[in-house]
């Protein structure tokens, strides 16, 4: 019932962006590029129930001591019960040298267009980290406000179209 329910909100969201009817790979997992800039991970995971939203924060550690750890002071304040992250957090793989930022959604009680009304908010919270992450690196001040033009909205990424480019569509 879950899985169904993950994968009707899957649906329902692709055809929200024109993208028409999404689904989950072999690993229940679908992902897509948003603003050509970071990719949003949808994963199914049966034995929570829970549909998983992941994406990049920042690629690439700091080298600078201070400056790592003025990044993670900042993104640990941020995640404080999930305050400034969507209600979700912010994982680091240090191995990896990558930042993640998360959040989940309970498939097993969630609406079919759970997903759809929460894309949005998901979208702008990882542009809004991206960019402070982004700051901190480069050793700015972090900028939390975005520089958008007035009705300005995340896109994500649909199909390739014919002549191979990648579409783009507004959320």
């Amino acid at each position: 019932m879950s899985l169904e329910n993950a994968r009707h909100n899957l649906k329902e969201f692709g055809k929200e962006l024109g993208l028409g009817e999404l689904d989950f790979d072999e690993n229940n997992t679908c992902i897509l590029g948003i603003d050509d800039e970071f990719s949003l991970h949808i994963t199914y995971e049966p034995n929570s129930k829970r549909l998983y939203l992941y994406s990049p924060l920042l690629d690439g550690l700091p080298k600078d001591q201070k400056i790592l750890l003025k990044l993670y002071e900042k993104l640990l304040e941020g995640s404080m019960l999930g305050g400034q992250m969507a209600g979700g957090g912010v994982g680091v793989a240090v191995k990896e040298e990558i930042i993640l930022i998360h959040c989940t959604l309970d498939m097993e009680h969630a609406v079919s267009s759970a997903l759809r009304a929460f894309a949005p908010l998901y979208v702008e919270t990882v542009e809004k980290w991206r960019r402070i992450c982004r700051d901190i690196s480069e050793g700015r001040e972090p900028s939390e406000e975005p520089p958008r033009r007035p009705g300005q909205q995340g896109q994500i990424q649909g199909p390739s179209s014919p002549g191979g480019q990648p579409g783009f569509i507004k959320i």
